[in-house]
């Protein structure tokens, strides 16, 4: 069976296993509650958050590979390869 999940949800999906993560950190938890956590969350499959963007004309935040803005429907140039965060 698959599930998929909106964009919201998954936003809200990373946010919360980060937030249990961080309570990992404070209160280690049994060794079967964590291998539980990490089971799920593997078949989560969340993946890395979106790269994102901001646009040159009205400032709002939209999808890095996007050429149009979704707000203000300003044309995007594609951004080199070199200026994705993360990349050196």
């Amino acid at each position: 069976m698959s599930i998929s999940y909106g964009d919201k949800s998954v936003e809200t999906l990373r946010s919360l296993v980060v937030a249990i993560e961080q309570q990992f950190a404070v209160v280690p938890p049994p060794e079967q509650l964590r291998a539980a956590w990490a089971e799920m969350v593997d078949v989560l499959a969340l993946g890395p958050p979106p790269e994102l963007r901001t646009c040159p004309t009205c400032g709002a935040s939209g999808m890095r590979a996007a050429t149009r803005c979704m707000h203000c429907w300003s044309s995007l140039a594609p951004l080199p390869a070199s200026e994705a965060p993360g990349s050196s």
